[in-house]
């Protein structure tokens, strides 16, 4: 699932896992204005879930939290 939000690219995925679960994880992005340097953030493994749908959920949930957090940090 891709989208934006603010001033962010979010690309949420589900990883499967050998042991059959589905970790969130999520790639934000953030394009750069005038004399700033590309912006990237991996999640990593967010947290597991027994379905695919459930990880990208918490992936975009997670996201949006990040993203908040960045906005405020830069203002």
């Amino acid at each position: 699932m891709q989208f934006d939000y603010r001033h962010f690219h979010i690309d949420c995925r589900a990883r499967h896992a050998d042991e059959g679960v589905y970790y969130a994880r999520a790639k934000i992005t953030r394009v750069p204005q005038k004399h700033e340097h590309f912006q990237s953030h991996d999640s990593g493994d967010i947290d597991s879930f027994a379905n695919e749908a459930d990880a990208i959920a918490c992936a975009r949930s997670w996201a949006i939290e990040w993203c908040d957090g960045a906005a405020e940090r830069s203002a």
